[in-house]
């Protein structure tokens, strides 16, 4: 690790600068993107591009993520990750405004690609830095505070992102989206210019380390595709006041959990990922029971317990891939499950409602996080 994670620098991440200072960078310029997230299949759908439209926006934006970070591993070794997070700041921001005049579906789904280049640089460099940064005993709740600077963007945005349009208008939104990540770019310059310390060099490729982490990768990515599904299609599904209100409280519950399992993470020795699944499994079957007849506070309630589930995954399934390979390529590992994820929820769900109903779309999502309970139970294992 560096020299900001040695044992003896204590084992609060509070301690360490660069540490809050890749927090900040993370957070400030994340809001752009939750603000945007739930907007843009609602600005697909606007134009009358269609619900499959809608969820092709948030499939291209997350394939073009997961592509970044599977080559973000090089462009860290050969650069550092301060400037693959300013690179990644600049491709998240810059693109947005072009949505204000690139208003037909190819022009929504270039910018979309373009943004997720950036996205993808700065998961990945966020929860590398977690373990890069910080000593062994700080990684778990260093994993659940970098939860909150994630959570936190999305449980202001994922609600404020749809209400803002209709109250001020979509141009109001995309003009927002692409300042707060200009704010990034001061805490992301500041960071030091860190090369990846625990990454040996041709130290296994993609196959050694999808042998060793497939055992959280598959929790975590069966549990991102119920958030994909859920921000694409929520604020179609309900109207305003309810859809405001369950993107609200989901990622709520989403960083609390996350920030609380991080807490616990070291006393837990992994046993939180299985019943955190199956939180997750039941949230989506009780939307796939409720969205479409009610009563609507019973659809926010399962957006809530999936938000629960959603949170403590996360944090076990990046802590047991630590655990497993190094910093940079359990980070890579990670966020692909999850951003693929969201991206197969979105069209997955998209295309199913085209023949069927958002019941049975999202009653397969609940089914397939169901079916991996003991897959996770054996994550608890390192092989």
């Amino acid at each position: 690790m560096s020299a900001g994670g040695s044992e003896s620098a204590g084992a609060s991440p509070w301690r360490h600068g660069p540490f809050r200072l890749s927090l900040v960078a993370t957070a400030v310029a994340l809001c752009g993107y939750a603000l945007l997230l739930p907007v843009v299949p609602l600005w697909a759908v606007n134009q009358g591009a269609g619900t499959f439209a809608a969820g092709a926006a948030t499939g291209v934006f997350m394939a073009s993520t997961v592509v970044t970070q599977l080559g973000t591993g090089v462009f860290v070794r050969r650069y550092g990750y301060r400037i693959a997070v300013l690179w990644g700041i600049a491709f998240l921001g810059v693109p947005t405004p072009l949505l204000i005049v690139w208003t037909s579906s190819p022009g929504i789904l270039t910018i979309s690609l373009l943004r997720g280049i950036g996205f993808g640089l700065l998961t990945v460099c966020g929860s590398a830095l977690i373990a890069e940064l910080l000593p062994s005993s700080a990684v778990s709740c260093g994993s659940g505070i970098y939860g909150l600077a994630t959570g936190i963007p999305q449980l202001i945005g994922l609600p404020a992102g749809p209400w803002l349009a209709e109250h001020w208008g979509f141009v109001a939104v995309f003009v927002l989206s692409t300042a707060l990540p200009a704010l990034a770019v001061l805490p992301a310059y500041l960071l030091p210019p860190a090369h990846p310390t625990t990454e040996p060099a041709g130290g296994g490729g993609l196959l050694t380390t999808a042998r060793v982490t497939w055992k959280p990768w598959l929790p975590m990515l069966a549990a991102s595709t119920g958030l994909g599904a859920l921000t694409t299609f929520t604020p179609i599904v309900l109207l305003t006041p309810e859809s405001s209100i369950a993107l609200l409280l989901m990622p709520l519950a989403t960083t609390l959990s996350r920030w609380a399992a991080g807490r616990i993470g070291a006393r837990s020795a992994g046993r939180l990922l299985t019943p955190a699944l199956a939180l997750v499994g039941v949230g989506l079957a009780g939307y796939a029971g409720f969205a479409e007849t009610g009563p609507m506070w019973l659809v926010v309630v399962s957006m809530v317990v999936f938000g629960i589930g959603f949170g403590a995954v996360q944090n076990e399934s990046l802590v047991a891939m630590f655990r497993r390979t190094s910093a940079g390529k359990a980070s890579i590992s990670w966020n692909v499950a999850f951003d693929a994820g969201q991206g197969v929820g979105a069209v997955a769900v998209g295309a199913v409602v085209a023949g069927s109903t958002y019941g049975v779309a999202f009653g397969l999502l609940a089914a397939s996080s169901l079916a991996l309970l003991p897959v996770a139970m054996s994550a608890r294992r390192k092989g």
